[in-house]
């Protein structure tokens, strides 16, 4: 899909936003963005940095 390291992405079928922080051939490393978009912010945790495949995520 060609993500770029600071686009905004969603997981797929997911409302939470992410900052793409890293890339590596077709896996995706993801960070939590905060606040988010209604204003919320998340905590810190283990679902908060994600390295997927390029296929689960969608541009926010």
């Amino acid at each position: 899909m060609g993500f770029q390291i600071g686009d905004s992405v969603r997981v797929r079928g997911g409302s939470l936003v992410y900052k793409v922080i890293a890339l590596t051939g077709c896996m995706v490393t993801i960070l939590i963005t905060n606040p988010q978009p209604d204003g919320s912010v998340m905590s810190f945790n283990s679902q908060s940095v994600q390295n997927l495949d390029e296929s689960r995520i969608e541009k926010a």
